[in-house]
Parts: C-alpha cells; structure tokens; sequence
C-alpha cells in the first residue's frame, strides 16, 4: 500500500531534481565570504592566499571551498602542486557572483547616502557628451530631477563589461558586435535612441574646406590624427581608404581622446574622422569643417540606451530614461523635443 506522504516527498524531491537552476534550501546556505573565496582565488591562483586576503586559516578556507561546490553542485576549482585555478564551471560561476557582489556594494552605499544622494552610475561613449547627454541632462534640471551621478566615458565594449559587473547602472552607447559579448539578451533592455555616422573634418582653414567633391585620393596626401587600433573610428578611417582601393597613410598622430584630436585638427592641418554629432558642435564653433563628398559619407550607426533588467527599479534611471526618450536624436540628427514625432519605442 502506498504512503501519501512518502508520495508527496519523492514527487517534491523529484521536482527539484527537474527544476532549472539551484534549490532554495542549497542557495540560503551561501554567505558572502564563500562568494569572496572564488574571487580571490581567481585573482591569487592559490587557497592559502586566497584565505590570507579573507583572514581566515587555509583549513577554513578549504571547508568554504567544499561547501560551495556543494551548493553548485560542481567542481568549481581545480587544485595541483602549482596552485589552484577556476574550472570552467567555476568562470562561469565567478562572472555572476561579481554581479552578486557589486549589487550588495551597491546596496551598502545606498543605505549609507541619504536617498537624494545615491548616485546613478553613467557609463557613455565621447560622443554622447557633446550629443545625447547634455540635452538630456538640461532636461532633468528643467524638471527639477537632475539628481547626483557619475559619468564614465569610454569605448562601447568595456562599458558594457563595467555594466554586466555590476560597476555601471546603464550605458549610452553604439549598437555593435560589443553587445554580443554582453550578458545574454534576455537580460539587458536595449532602447534605440538614434543614429550617427562617421564624418571626415579638416580646419576651417584647411585647403580641402574649400572643395565641395573632396576624394579619398586627395585625402591621402596629408597627415592623419586617429584613435588606436580597436576604435569605432579608427575602423572607419581605414574603411574608408580601403573601399576606395587606396592604402590608408600612415597615422601621424594617435590620439584616444575625441575632443583633444579635434582641437589639433583645429589648429593644424591634419584631418582625421569623428562622429557626425561631434564633427556638427565644432563646426557651430567655428573650428572645424565637415569634408564634402560622394566618397566620404560612411556608412550610419545606431546608438542605444543599455540597461540590466534587475536595475530597472532605480529611480535616477527612470528619470534619465525619459530625458533621453524625450531629448533624443531624431533619425536626421537633429534634437527631438516632447511630443514631436519619431520617438524610439522599445
């Protein structure tokens, strides 16, 4: 005769064994020091050091390890006479438990600033700084919400690097193969904002300025200013010269920084490649123009708002989400304001 309750237990235990993921009752036994010890031991290569960064004996740190793995219900470190590395398993597990980590850093500054103060981490690429951002930020202090937060600029990959760890609450940045490296889509909100393309630009007193049908040919002859191998626009300088059959010249001067190459460019007669929002400001300043010519208009780009699902509840990024949504770029450029028509929707 069958035992109701003994049914009803096997059919939990094997439900459990069925259901994605880890079982409740496994989870609730991870502290934040057995989530500290993957880390450490990724970045050591060894459990005694490990355990010294922690503070506690190697013993102790052998019996965290053990019950770790025991919740993962996986080899997560392999250990030899050279030390000890992260297995597979164990990279996989590290690249959510920084997560993890950053989310409870991140609690603890919130708990320990006033509401008002906590910051909203902004990671952007240079463009969006003289595009994007300022409208958006004028109309957050229009409406009184401009709120604190910290902007990092940088290139679109490692901004969405710093955003999956947790170091960034969302990024502005271009819609590329970068986001393929990310976290799975599933867990990103990605929100069109609008387009740019790359423009060549020379000083306003560049001999070129005056053409209105520059070639790549011509542009061949004078010096360059480009960003580094591995740029937006450093692809696009090359790009360029290579769908015009002609050798890209040699780089006279590289330069990372967006707005420190253009004042050069101001002042020189060097040319180099910047976004088009860029190329437009200082064009308004008198210090540079945009090249003309069939051959030159590359190819546009579309930029975005990228956001992690689980941040969604931040207010400072609610807010900012509108101010972009009502500020952004129309498809032609040129700033929207509320309610005029092209709005991006999700």
């Amino acid at each position: 005769m069958s035992n109701p309750h003994l049914d009803r237990a096997r059919s939990e235990r094997d439900s459990q064994r069925r259901a994605p993921g880890l079982p409740a009752y496994r989870v609730e036994r991870l502290r934040l020091r057995h989530l500290r010890l993957l880390e450490r031991i990724d970045a050591a290569g060894s459990l005694g050091s490990a355990a010294r960064a922690l503070g506690i004996s190697q013993p102790a740190a052998t019996v965290l390890l053990r019950e770790l793995e025991t919740v993962f219900d996986a080899v997560l470190v392999e250990r030899d006479a050279r030390g000890a590395r992260l297995s597979a398993a164990g990279h996989l597990a590290l690249e959510r438990i920084r997560i993890a980590l950053a989310s409870v850093g991140r609690a603890l500054e919130a708990v320990a600033l006033p509401a008002a103060a906590a910051p909203l981490r902004v990671g952007c690429v240079q463009v969006a700084g003289v595009w994007v951002l300022p409208a958006a930020l004028c109309a957050m202090e229009q409406a009184g919400t401009p709120g604190r937060m910290v902007v990092r600029e940088g290139r679109t990959g490692e901004l969405l690097a710093a955003l999956c760890t947790g170091e960034l609450d969302c990024v502005i940045g271009w819609m590329d193969e970068a986001l393929a490296d990310a976290l799975p889509a599933g867990e990103l909100d990605i929100e069109p904002l609008g387009y740019g393309s790359m423009q060549v630009v020379a000083s306003v007193a560049h001999p070129l300025a005056r053409s209105r049908a520059v070639s790549v040919a011509q542009l061949s002859g004078w010096h360059w200013i480009v960003p580094p191998r591995g740029s937006r626009t450093h692809s696009a300088y090359l790009r360029l010269f290579l769908h015009a059959g002609i050798p890209a010249p040699s780089v006279v001067v590289e330069c990372p920084a967006l707005h420190t190459a253009l004042h050069i460019v101001g002042a020189t007669r060097f040319l180099a490649v910047a976004p088009d929002a860029a190329a437009r400001h200082y064009a308004r300043l008198g210090l540079l123009k945009p090249l003309e010519g069939p051959a030159l208009r590359l190819e546009r780009e579309q930029f975005a708002l990228v956001t992690r699902r689980d941040s969604e509840a931040l207010p400072g990024l609610r807010v900012l989400r509108q101010a972009l949504q009502a500020r952004a770029p129309a498809r032609d450029g040129r700033t929207r304001t509320r309610g005029s028509p092209g709005r991006s929707s999700r």
